[in-house]
């Protein structure tokens, strides 16, 4: 899945400058939006505000300091700027969303330097239950295989010959003597002892049925 397909664009997002200041940022960030991004006036990406952000900051400040004081301090102060990972618009994928996405609350993306939306957790969070088919009642198995051309090939035939549609395959690394995991997530059927037979006499493993 292309980067594009995945995108919200920065018009349907509230952006920060970093010229404004703490009680202006806090004011936009009311309600539902616990961190935005910032950008420059040029429209380069600068990092993320959240209020976990603006509360380290005001920590580090004296005592003595008045709040009405710290709230007037531009928010340049308070940026994250170690999240500054971001994908790009043309040339990156969804699964280069995941590393970051682990670590950050959205996954910035630029076109040419210049900052053109986020992939939003909530749509990751989708996909990856779409990929595999949560929601969707069915069996899953786990197939431990070698590295070699046409297993799945191999699989699908043999699914298909018991007319049984896959709701979802999943490739893994593997941890044992096999190179590779496949968990597929097929509909319920009665021929499920024969499919995993036929899988076995094709020289794979059945790791796993649930």
């Amino acid at each position: 899945m292309f980067i594009r397909n995945c995108l919200t664009p920065k018009n349907e997002l509230t952006l920060l400058q970093s010229s404004i200041t703490i009680k202006e940022a806090l004011s936009l960030m009311q309600g539902s939006h616990y961190s935005l991004p910032v950008v420059s006036e040029e429209g380069s990406y600068l990092g993320i505000l959240s209020k976990r952000s603006i509360l380290e900051y005001m920590e580090t400040q004296d005592d003595g300091m008045t709040l009405t004081s710290l709230y007037e301090h531009e928010i340049s102060n308070c940026i994250d700027v170690s999240a500054n990972e971001s994908v790009d618009l043309h040339t990156s994928h969804f699964e280069d969303c995941l590393p970051i996405i682990v670590r950050y609350p959205f996954v910035p993306v630029l076109d040419n330097g210049t900052f053109v939306g986020i992939v939003k957790r909530s749509f990751i969070e989708r996909t990856l239950e779409d990929c595999f088919g949560v929601g969707v009642d069915g069996t899953r198995i786990l197939i431990g295989v070698h590295n070699q051309s046409g297993t799945l090939h191999t699989i699908t035939k043999i699914l298909h010959k018991y007319d049984i549609n896959i709701i979802s395959d999943i490739a893994f690394e593997a941890d044992s003597s096999y190179l590779r995991r496949i968990l597929i997530k097929i509909e319920k059927s009665p021929h499920l002892d024969k499919v995993t037979s036929e899988i076995e006499k094709h020289g794979f493993r059945i790791l796993e049925i649930e």
